[in-house]
């Protein structure tokens, strides 16, 4: 999802004008604060898979920890 900037008209004429620069820098950071913010949806859900998988593996291997140590013991 990446899109190109063009440079406006009156920026072709002045490249290093110090409006231009700045604006041309304000574009590119909003660019990629939109890029960023399109992912959290993604990064939640991975967030929350992974949460659910280990809210369950960890108490199960726990149980199998204690039902094998017990076996041992007996």
């Amino acid at each position: 999802m990446t899109t190109q900037l063009e440079p406006i008209a009156s920026e072709a004429t002045h490249p290093t004008a110090t409006r231009a620069v700045a604006r041309r820098l304000r574009d590119i950071a909003a660019a990629r604060a939109e890029e960023a913010l399109a992912e959290l949806p993604v990064i939640a859900r991975r967030l929350r898979t992974l949460i659910l998988v280990l809210s369950i593996g960890i108490p199960v291997f726990l149980v199998a920890l204690v039902a094998i140590l017990w076996h041992l013991a007996s």
